[in-house]
């Protein structure tokens, strides 16, 4: 006569619980990969971005526009790469720098660069030689021009990086960074600055992911 044995109850619990440890321990090391492959690829991608800022400038003595207070709101969008960067020339592909980080969807009208990587032309933001670009046609700098200069150059690009938020900043009324948003400014005191990225916590880490004219990482002369 033939009996068969089946699994008993703890042996089935047991079965579970290795389950539910392995899979403890592979979700964060999976989610850790992804994050790790979209701060490369933001990287990778700012990089060449920052080449083909530099090749449009040495062709036209200037950076490109950047859209602040953009007086022709069909070209140019605020603070985005404009399409002068892809043509007629085309330093880029695409002036469609998209970040990977950002997947919000916030409500209100939404452009075709909205979940792009930030781009900011010191001269156009806080200068005054982009003025007839401008809606408000500056014709004195921002008290803040020297400051931006002195901590970023002519230019920077922001990725809201894995806390997928621009900021925080000084301004920001929500942050990640330890002690709170008044605990960090640039060499200049510009006080409404994001704070760069920190890979230490994995995916809860603070911060965004930034390049400048002067720093791979953003900021000169930061600790």
């Amino acid at each position: 006569m033939n009996t068969r044995r089946g699994f008993t109850l703890i042996e089935l619990l047991i079965v579970v619980a290795i389950i539910a440890i392995l899979a403890a321990i592979a979700v964060p090391n999976f989610l850790e990969a992804q994050v790790r492959s979209k701060v490369s690829r933001v990287r990778a991608d700012m990089r060449s971005a920052a080449t083909a800022l530099e090749s449009y400038h040495i062709d036209h003595n200037a950076y490109p526009f950047d859209g602040f207070n953009r007086a022709d709101t069909a070209r140019y969008n605020y603070w985005f790469l404009p399409i002068d960067i892809s043509t007629p020339v085309a330093y880029l592909t695409t002036a469609k720098l998209v970040d990977p980080f950002r997947d919000q969807r916030p409500g209100g009208a939404r452009h075709w660069q909205f979940d792009d990587v930030r781009y900011r032309n010191t001269e156009a933001t806080w200068g005054t030689a982009f003025a007839p670009f401008r809606s408000d046609n500056p014709t004195s700098p921002s008290t803040w021009f020297n400051a931006m200069m002195q901590d970023v150059g002519a230019w920077s690009m922001v990725s809201v990086g894995p806390d997928r938020f621009y900021g925080p900043s000084a301004s920001s009324s929500t942050t990640l960074f330890p002690g709170g948003a008044q605990s960090w400014q640039t060499p200049s005191g510009y006080p409404d600055h994001p704070q760069p990225y920190d890979p230490t916590n994995g995916t809860m880490s603070w911060g965004d992911i930034i390049r400048s004219q002067l720093s791979p990482t953003g900021y000169v002369n930061t600790n």
